[in-house]
């Protein structure tokens, strides 16, 4: 009988050890900052082996890897996690999807959160190209930007932040990335610029601007402001 009392106190205390270890690495999992990003992404893009259609989805990191929920269904679609990326590099800081690109296939390849290591989910090899997503959460549309202020958040990662150009950037898209103090930009007139910006062309898309995560176009005035900053770059 005695023995038998031993035995369940000992049980008893394991069982209490067991459960405070639990309560402890839960509170430690569940206590740390979730990342998370709202991206509307503008094209047909693989996810985890899923063909997912354009729209508005929340990606958020989770102990179990990468989650992607539709705002338009609600549905969710998880992915692992490779592996994390140091950095992240200067044109990535306000945060970026970064898509690899084969004819028409997109695959999301890398997410970069404002604040935080990038995530790298697939691995393409040589062969294709790349289109990034930017997202930015401190722009406000209802009123106006500085040149300088839209140029920052717009065209500073691609073309560095006295128009000089970017040598990562020309890196990463495979191409030399026109500098904007140059004699060829600086001689074509405000309505030749405002065209590539609100148009874009074969090598550049038009200029966009993240709102919390979702992409739209430079409003006017916004536009002229960039044009007058990037006239102040010239050699």
């Amino acid at each position: 009988m005695l023995q038998d009392t031993r035995t369940s106190r000992v049980m008893v205390g394991r069982l209490l050890v067991l459960i405070l270890v639990t309560i402890c690495a839960a509170g430690s999992a569940f206590g740390q900052g979730v990342e998370a990003v709202r991206a509307q992404i503008p094209y047909e893009f693989t996810f985890a082996s899923k063909v997912l259609p354009p729209g508005t989805y929340t990606l958020t990191v989770t102990k179990f890897g990468l989650q992607a929920q539709s705002a338009s269904n609600g549905e969710v679609y998880r992915a692992s996690i490779i592996t994390r990326l140091g950095g992240p590099p200067a044109m990535f800081q306000g945060g970026s999807l970064v898509f690899d690109k084969s004819g028409g296939t997109r695959i999301l390849a890398e997410v970069w959160m404002t604040g935080a290591d990038g995530i790298l989910l697939h691995s393409t090899p040589k062969g294709h190209a790349h289109e990034v997503v930017l997202l930015s959460e401190d722009f406000d549309a209802k009123s106006n930007l500085s040149g300088k202020a839209a140029y920052n958040q717009t065209c500073i990662r691609c073309h560095g932040p006295a128009g000089k150009g970017d040598k990562n950037a020309d890196k990463f898209f495979n191409t030399t990335i026109p500098r904007l103090n140059s004699a060829a930009v600086q001689s074509k007139s405000d309505a030749e610029l405002k065209e590539l910006i609100t148009q874009g062309s074969k090598a550049m898309p038009p200029v966009e601007i993240d709102e919390a995560g979702f992409r739209h176009r430079l409003p006017p005035q916004d536009v002229d402001a960039v044009i007058a900053y990037v006239r102040t770059l010239k050699q």
